[in-house]
This record gives C-alpha cells, structure tokens and sequence, in this order.
C-alpha cells in the first residue's frame, strides 16, 4: 500500500518529545482523528508511530508521538515526512494538488525549456512558493495561475509561464 506525506516534522518542543509538525493540509483539524502515523525520509521504509495527541499552538501543529519521550528523541526525527496511507487521503478539488504529489515533478517552461525539480513547497498566508533546484540553485516560483500553467499528476511534469527575471538570481 502506498503512502502519502501529510507534513514535515520541522523540529522538537519542549523537553518531553513533542514535535512541531508543518502541515501539507488546508484544514489541520483534520489531524486530531489521526491514530497512527508513519515517519520517514521516503516512502519506502517509513516507521509506523501511535499518535498521542494533537494540539495547536497559534499557528503551529504539535504532535505528541508514542515512543518519543524527550527532546533528542524529537531531534532524531526533525525533517522527516509524515506519512499515511494513500486510501486515508480525500482527494482534492479539480485545479488542486496535493503537496506530496507536486514535489519532484519535473519543471519546464511553456516553451519546453527544462528547470528544474521541485524540492519544497513553503506554505505563505498569500500563496504556497514552490522551491525548484535548477543546477546548484534554488528558484522559488509562487504557485498561483500567472505562473504555473498545468500541472500533471501522472506524468510529473508542471509547466510554467517564465516572465523576465522569474528564473534569474
């Protein structure tokens, strides 16, 4: 069965394990009904976690995760998906991606020039900024109707509308 990520752990809270979670979600009170979690770097051989409890904090999400008891416990699973299985997900919207299917499509312009991968989507209060490496580089495009022109689940490919200085340093 496959896996979706759900969120990044960006780092431990506190002293008694509690980890700060970035949520890939537009409702994060969808977690709260979370019982198990999976934690990994990829999706191949992720480790399956209990989930103690969810809680916000304004607007960071806070996991307390069974076997995690202290502050270097949460510091050895700090930039690691959270993943669950792909049957747990809704699927979104028409027009609407999840982030887990967007990261490592391919980037390229409407003109069929190559730029890169996408390795991150940071989550702005305007709009999502998808950081694509190009070479040694890193190129953030916001992910808004301007610039992204399609973007296809099945072949991982996005397709872009460059405008001057987009690509540019």
């Amino acid at each position: 069965m496959g896996f979706v990520a759900i969120g990044k752990i960006s780092g431990p809270v506190g002293i008694k394990g509690e980890v700060r979670m970035i949520p890939w979600t537009d409702s994060p009170d969808r977690l709260h009904g979370l019982k198990n979690v999976w934690i990994g770097n990829d999706r191949t051989e992720p480790r399956e976690m209990a989930v103690d409890a969810v809680r916000f904090s304004g607007s960071k999400t806070i996991l307390k995760l069974s076997g995690i008891e202290n502050r270097s416990a949460a510091e050895a699973v700090k930039n690691k998906f959270v993943l669950v299985h792909a049957a747990e997900i809704a699927k979104p919207p028409e027009g609407s991606f999840l982030i887990d299917d967007v990261l490592g499509m391919s980037v390229v312009t409407e003109e069929g020039k190559r730029v890169g991968i996408v390795r991150d989507v940071l989550r702005l209060p305007s709009n999502d900024l998808w950081q694509v490496e190009s070479g040694s580089r890193l190129i953030s495009i916001p992910a808004v109707k301007e610039f992204i022109r399609t973007v296809d689940v099945r072949t991982k490919t996005v397709v872009i509308h460059e405008i001057e200085g987009l690509l540019e340093l």
